[in-house]
């Protein structure tokens, strides 16, 4: 089930663009540990993040330095292991980061969508086969993905699915009590497939 939730930490509101805040919290794919302790399903990784400034989570820090210019939209590296590491800063040029990715011999499926929106389920079938150490760390200003050697198979298609938008500050509580002080919420999907993957349905996000 995909649902928003809130932190409240004392913070100042984000910005909508992910480009101006030193917040940071992190989703990540299922670890080794978890899929050891959970038979292999055909499921797909489906991650819901809300962040809020200055809660420090796993030692990913993101630092944004003022007169530095518009930095790229993404990047892609690759390690002496094989390891792929993409970083995404803006939701823009989906198609480009494909290409990109194409170029380290990964064929993806990458799509950006509006605020709280994601993509209808069913449209891919993902591979039975565990995969280790590939996932995805969500933030304000950042997503990265971490895609290790033989993760993306000959024949096999990376997809992805991202939303997210700056929770702006309430002057008044909700219905459960609970006042909004700013943040950041996320949607993102991904996994790999063997098959075919149909255009996404935008949907709410629940």
């Amino acid at each position: 089930m995909n649902s928003i939730e809130r932190l409240r930490p004392e913070i100042r509101p984000l910005d909508a663009e992910w480009s101006a805040s030193t917040l940071e919290a992190i989703l990540a794919g299922p670890t080794v540990a978890d899929r050891r302790a959970v038979p292999p399903r055909r499921s797909r990784a489906r991650l819901i993040l809300v962040a809020a400034a200055t809660v420090a989570v796993a030692g990913l820090v993101v630092v944004v330095v003022p007169g530095l210019g518009t930095t790229a939209a993404y990047s892609v590296q690759e390690g002496n292991s094989g390891t792929i590491t993409v970083e995404v800063r803006r939701l823009e040029d989906a198609e480009g980061l494909e290409a990109e990715l194409a170029e380290h011999g990964v064929t993806a499926d990458i799509t950006y969508l509006p605020d709280r929106q994601t993509c209808a389920p069913g449209r891919y079938v993902p591979v039975a086969r565990r995969l280790p150490g590939l996932g995805v760390t969500m933030g304000s200003d950042l997503l990265r993905v971490t895609l290790p050697p033989g993760s993306v198979r000959a024949g096999e298609t990376f997809v992805m699915g991202v939303s997210g938008e700056a929770i702006p500050p309430q002057s008044e509580p909700d219905d459960d009590g609970i006042t909004t002080r700013g943040g950041f919420a996320g949607w993102t999907d991904f996994n790999v497939t063997a098959g075919p993957v149909r255009s996404c349905e935008p949907v709410g996000a629940g």
